[in-house]
């Protein structure tokens, strides 16, 4: 991390609780603070790293949503969160990180039929999820 998104982080994280769900591939950063918990209740939401089926109200990360739209007549693939009546499955936020196509038979399995794509980019758009 390069000094000043370390410098942005730390001026978000000043004066509260942070915490860190770990994920497959980041466990939690240790020199940054904050504590580190596999998933955590607040109030109604949980927050975990992979979505589970059985649990509602749940924010999760490790699918890495993207859906593929024709804009202009040009194919296009973005980012996206999932959203339905009982989760949020958020998009990657890194460079590196892959993405799993929203009409992928596992976010097929974890999504109700009427779930949105809200698609990422200068100006965000909402879609029926593509299946």
């Amino acid at each position: 991390m390069d000094a000043e998104d370390h410098l942005c982080l730390t001026s978000l994280m000043a004066g509260r609780n942070w915490i860190w769900i770990a994920g497959n591939h980041d466990p939690g950063p240790i020199g940054i603070g904050g504590s580190h918990k596999s998933e955590i209740a607040v109030g109604p939401l949980h927050f975990r790293h992979i979505a589970d089926l059985a649990k509602t109200a749940e924010v999760s990360g490790h699918f890495h949503p993207k859906a593929r739209l024709s804009a202009k007549g040009r194919g296009m693939s973005r980012p996206c969160f999932l959203l339905d009546n009982h989760r949020l499955i958020m998009p990657a936020y890194g460079t590196y990180t892959g993405g799993l196509r929203s009409d992928s038979a596992a976010l097929a399995a974890l999504m109700e039929q009427d779930a949105v794509a809200i698609l990422t980019g200068k100006t965000s758009v909402a879609i029926p999820m593509p299946r």
